[in-house]
Protein backbone atom coordinates (compact mmCIF):
# COMPACT_ATOMS: atom_id res chain seq x y z
CA UNK A 1 0.00 0.00 0.00
CA UNK A 2 1.38 3.74 -1.02
CA UNK A 3 1.35 6.16 1.49
CA UNK A 4 -0.92 8.22 -0.61
CA UNK A 5 -3.84 5.75 -0.08
CA UNK A 6 -3.27 5.30 3.61
CA UNK A 7 -5.60 8.61 4.37
CA UNK A 8 -7.89 6.74 1.51
CA UNK A 9 -8.28 3.97 2.77
CA UNK A 10 -9.43 5.47 6.71
CA UNK A 11 -11.88 7.51 4.82
CA UNK A 12 -13.04 4.39 3.25
CA UNK A 13 -12.84 2.06 6.70
CA UNK A 14 -15.45 5.11 8.20
CA UNK A 15 -17.58 4.81 4.65
CA UNK A 16 -18.13 1.31 6.08
CA UNK A 17 -18.67 1.70 9.47
CA UNK A 18 -21.52 4.26 8.55
CA UNK A 19 -22.46 1.48 5.91
CA UNK A 20 -23.09 -1.35 8.31
CA UNK A 21 -24.39 0.99 10.77
CA UNK A 22 -27.02 2.05 8.84
CA UNK A 23 -27.90 -1.68 7.72
CA UNK A 24 -28.05 -3.16 10.71
CA UNK A 25 -30.78 0.03 11.79
CA UNK A 26 -32.71 -1.41 9.00
CA UNK A 27 -32.29 -4.12 9.47
CA UNK A 28 -33.69 -3.83 13.69
CA UNK A 29 -36.31 -1.71 12.10
CA UNK A 30 -37.61 -4.47 9.52
CA UNK A 31 -37.53 -7.20 12.49
CA UNK A 32 -39.26 -4.70 15.16
CA UNK A 33 -41.88 -3.93 12.56
CA UNK A 34 -42.48 -7.82 11.60
CA UNK A 35 -45.49 -9.14 12.93
CA UNK A 36 -46.19 -13.03 13.03
CA UNK A 37 -48.98 -13.91 10.48
CA UNK A 38 -49.37 -10.62 9.15
CA UNK A 39 -47.57 -9.64 5.83
CA UNK A 40 -44.80 -6.68 6.04
CA UNK A 41 -45.89 -3.41 6.23
CA UNK A 42 -42.85 -1.99 3.88
CA UNK A 43 -40.11 -4.20 2.09
CA UNK A 44 -37.03 -3.61 2.88
CA UNK A 45 -34.02 -5.12 1.12
CA UNK A 46 -33.77 -9.19 1.84
CA UNK A 47 -30.10 -9.08 1.78
CA UNK A 48 -29.27 -6.86 4.14
CA UNK A 49 -27.17 -9.42 5.88
CA UNK A 50 -24.86 -10.30 2.52
CA UNK A 51 -24.38 -7.06 2.58
CA UNK A 52 -23.08 -6.88 5.75
CA UNK A 53 -20.95 -9.47 5.56
CA UNK A 54 -19.71 -8.09 2.17
CA UNK A 55 -18.50 -4.49 4.43
CA UNK A 56 -17.52 -6.42 7.52
CA UNK A 57 -15.20 -8.42 5.00
CA UNK A 58 -14.34 -5.51 3.46
CA UNK A 59 -13.41 -3.45 6.85
CA UNK A 60 -11.13 -6.70 7.84
CA UNK A 61 -9.01 -6.46 4.67
CA UNK A 62 -8.43 -2.76 4.86
CA UNK A 63 -7.39 -2.83 8.29
CA UNK A 64 -5.02 -6.24 7.75
CA UNK A 65 -3.91 -3.97 4.95
CA UNK A 66 -3.14 -1.01 6.85
CA UNK A 67 -1.48 -2.74 9.99
CA UNK A 68 0.78 -4.94 7.63
CA UNK A 69 1.82 -1.44 5.84
CA UNK A 70 2.24 -0.13 9.47
CA UNK A 71 4.46 -2.83 10.49
CA UNK A 72 6.88 -3.18 7.72
CA UNK A 73 9.06 -1.04 5.36
CA UNK A 74 6.35 0.78 3.84
CA UNK A 75 5.97 3.01 7.27
CA UNK A 76 9.09 4.39 6.65
CA UNK A 77 7.86 6.61 3.93
CA UNK A 78 5.81 8.42 6.88
CA UNK A 79 7.11 10.45 9.71
CA UNK A 80 6.38 8.86 13.36
CA UNK A 81 3.82 11.59 13.81
CA UNK A 82 1.67 10.58 11.41
CA UNK A 83 2.20 6.65 11.67
CA UNK A 84 1.08 7.42 15.51
CA UNK A 85 -1.91 9.75 14.09
CA UNK A 86 -2.66 6.55 11.47
CA UNK A 87 -2.58 4.47 14.20
CA UNK A 88 -4.75 6.32 16.91
CA UNK A 89 -7.53 6.72 13.78
CA UNK A 90 -7.14 2.92 12.89
CA UNK A 91 -7.76 1.63 16.74
CA UNK A 92 -10.62 4.20 16.98
CA UNK A 93 -12.47 2.57 14.01
CA UNK A 94 -11.70 -0.64 15.16
CA UNK A 95 -13.47 -0.43 18.59
CA UNK A 96 -16.33 0.87 16.96
CA UNK A 97 -16.73 -1.92 14.67
CA UNK A 98 -15.88 -4.05 17.54
CA UNK A 99 -18.70 -2.41 20.01
CA UNK A 100 -20.99 -3.89 16.54
CA UNK A 101 -20.08 -6.96 17.65
CA UNK A 102 -20.55 -8.57 13.77
CA UNK A 103 -17.62 -11.43 14.89
CA UNK A 104 -19.88 -13.40 17.67
CA UNK A 105 -22.72 -12.75 15.40
CA UNK A 106 -20.98 -14.35 12.22
CA UNK A 107 -19.13 -16.83 14.20
CA UNK A 108 -22.85 -18.26 15.84
CA UNK A 109 -24.77 -19.01 12.93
Amino acid sequence: MEPVNIMAALKDLSKCLREIRSLLAWKELAEGEAKPGTPPSFRINHHIEEDVRHQCGFFLKTTMDLHEFLNTDGRKSLSESVQEAVRKKLRRMERRFDKLKLTERFISR
